[in-house]
């Protein structure tokens, strides 16, 4: 759900940045800026330390992800539109009369909609993994009787590391699976869309 809230972000704001440019990129590329330098573990402890109580820890580290989540997809969309604003046919149809929001919605995104996805695909191990060493170092606490995390069992477990192995065993076979899946299905996209890059690493 994260990933799909950043990715809409995203492409709102990177849309904006690539096909207007000017101040309006500068500004927003000075705040992504800012925002990319200061570790992401900061955020996340100050949005649990002032939020988890009011929202859940869930609901907190939620927020805590889009609040900087959509600055890598932002700069994906920017970039693939200045890639395609310049295209012939998008300024033919600028020549024709058609309007920016029919430029950006019919022209460009369409043309950019499959590195777009793939990018954000790959992003979401990112985001799975950056749960789990939250949960891990005890940062997001999502221990209940209803919910825990991955990152929450291998630090249960690490206490019993010597005596029941598989206690940290399976998590972290269970992480490493379900990153190595999405990896695979995010390159599946990639050769998928542009079949040109088919079997190159990124």
């Amino acid at each position: 759900t994260a990933a799909l809230v950043n990715l809409l972000i995203g492409i709102i704001i990177g849309a904006l940045e690539g096909y207007y440019g000017g101040a309006f990129d500068l500004i927003f590329e000075r705040i992504k800026d800012i925002l990319w330098y200061v570790p992401t573990m900061v955020f996340m402890t100050l949005f649990q330390m002032y939020f988890s109580k009011s929202m859940g820890p869930l609901v907190a580290m939620f927020f805590g992800f889009i609040f900087f989540g959509w600055i890598s997809s932002s700069s994906t969309v920017r970039a693939q539109f200045y890639r395609y604003k310049g295209q012939e046919y998008v300024m033919a149809a600028r020549t024709l009369g058609a309007k920016d929001r029919r430029l950006i919605f019919r022209h460009i995104l369409p043309n950019a909609a499959g590195y777009i996805i793939t990018a954000s695909v790959l992003s979401i191990p990112g985001t799975i993994f950056s749960e789990a060493t939250y949960s891990y170092l005890g940062i997001v606490n999502l221990n209940s009787a209803t919910l825990t995390s991955v990152g929450a069992m291998l630090s249960n477990g690490q206490a019993a590391l010597s005596t029941y192995p598989h206690c940290v065993f399976f998590p972290a076979l269970f992480l490493s699976l379900l990153l190595i899946c999405f990896n695979i299905f995010g390159n599946g996209l990639r050769d998928a869309f542009n079949p040109s890059l088919r079997g190159s690493e990124e």
